[in-house]
C-alpha cells in the first residue's frame, strides 16, 4: 500500500495492462480530467497500460458515494462509446500498422550467402593491398606477415570442402532461427493487436473482472510512518499496486465499475 495510498491522486483501471475507467460527474473537468488530453492515448491504454488520467483525490475523496458511483458510469459510458466511433476504429489501425513486425528479409541461398562472404573477403584483401602499396618501405615489410595471413585464411575458407560445408551450415540455421523469430514476432504481434479491436477490449474486460473479484475494502489500514499508511495485514500489503487502486476507489464505485464492464462483456460477446 505505501506507494499507492502516498499518491496525490489515483486511476480506475479497466484492465490488468489495459484502459482506464475515465470517470466524470457532470462532464470528466469535475474532477479535473481532460478528455483532449485522454482522447489519443484509449488505444494505448488497451495495449500498454493504464491512461494517465488522474481524477482530483480531493475532490473525489469529498464527494458523495452516489456522485463517485456517477462520475464511474459516465466515465465508463464514454470510454465504451468511443471505441465503438469511427475515431477510434481509425486510430486503433494506425496502432496497429505502426506495431506490425518486419518480415524476415531473405539473403539468399546458404550457397549465395557463403559465396558472398568469400567475395566480400577478397575486396577487403584487394583494399587492404592497395594501402599498403602507399605506405613507408618499414610499413610495407610490417604489414607483410598480416597480408599473407589474410590471403592464407581466405584461401583456406575458399578451397576446404569442411570448413565450406561447417560455414553453409551456420548460415542456413542463422536463416532458420531468423525466419522463426520472424513468426513469432507476428504471432506476439496479432495477439497483441488483433484485427478485430473488440476481441482486445473482452480480454481486458476479462482481466478488470477478474483482478477485482476479491477486493476486501473492509482491510483495516495502519500508519506506517508520517501520513503513510499500509495494510495491517501483510496479504493485501503484498497485493499488487491495481489491486490497491481498485481498493482506495472503494466499494460502490467499483461494484459499478464491474457491472458495467460485465455488460459491455456480455454485449461484445453476443456480436
Amino acid at each position: 500500500m505505501r506507494a499507492v495510498m502516498r499518491k496525490a491522486c489515483w486511476s480506475l483501471a479497466i484492465a490488468g495492462a489495459g484502459a482506464v475507467v475515465l470517470v466524470a460527474q457532470s462532464g470528466l473537468l469535475g474532477f479535473g480530467v481532460h478528455i483532449d488530453r485522454v482522447r489519443p492515448a484509449v488505444v494505448d491504454s488497451f495495449t500498454e497500460g493504464m491512461i494517465p488520467a488522474y481524477p482530483d483525490s480531493k475532490a473525489y475523496r469529498a464527494a458523495s458515494v452516489s456522485a463517485r458511483v456517477a462520475f464511474v458510469k459516465q466515465g465508463m459510458a464514454w470510454v465504451k462509446a468511443y471505441t465503438e466511433s469511427p475515431a477510434f476504429k481509425a486510430d486503433y489501425e494506425k496502432h496497429r500498422a505502426n506495431g506490425r513486425p518486419e518480415a524476415a528479409q531473405s539473403k539468399g541461398s546458404a550457397d549465395d550467402q557463403y559465396n558472398k562472404m568469400l567475395a566480400d573477403q577478397r575486396k577487403q584483401l584487394e583494399d587492404f593491398k592497395k594501402s599498403i602499396a602507399s605506405m613507408t618501405p618499414d610499413m610495407q615489410k610490417q604489414m607483410q606477415p598480416v597480408l599473407q595471413q589474410m590471403e592464407a585464411q581466405i584461401d583456406k575458407t575458399s578451397k576446404d570442402p569442411q570448413i565450406a560445408a561447417m560455414m553453409k551450415k551456420s548460415i542456413a540455421a542463422s536463416a532458420a532461427g531468423d525466419q522463426q523469430q520472424a513468426q513469432k514476432d507476428m504471432a506476439d504481434w496479432e495477439k497483441r493487436y488483433p484485427a478485430d479491436p473488440n476481441v482486445l477490449i473482452a480480454r481486458r474486460l476479462h482481466q478488470f473482472l477478474d483482478e477485482t473479484k476479491d477486493v476486501n475494502y473492509s482491510a483495516a489500514l495502519v500508519s506506517s510512518g508520517g501520513d503513510r499508511m499500509r495494510f495491517a495485514d501483510e496479504q493485501y500489503e503484498s497485493k499488487p499496486d491495481r489491486w490497491k487502486i481498485y481498493y482506495r476507489a472503494g466499494r460502490e464505485p467499483m461494484a459499478a465499475a464491474r457491472a458495467f464492464a460485465a455488460d459491455w462483456l456480455k454485449q461484445i460477446e453476443a456480436k
